[in-house]
């Protein structure tokens, strides 16, 4: 139950970040969030392993 509270409140995060960056009109911003969102879901499904860790440090 406690990992569920803690997905739903992280979405609820990055669904806040998405309405004001929509509300705001900062679509230049897009490409960035982009590239987060990226790296992110790679970290997420490789598991953080430390052999993707050298090709995240070379996006940022």
């Amino acid at each position: 139950m406690n990992a569920v509270m803690r997905f739903c409140s992280r979405w609820r995060t990055i669904a806040g970040l998405f309405s004001h960056f929509m509300h705001r009109r900062r679509f230049f911003l897009a490409p960035l969030l982009l590239v987060l969102l990226l790296a992110a879901v790679l970290l997420v499904l490789t598991g953080g392993l430390a052999d993707v860790a050298p090709f995240v440090y070379t996006i940022f």
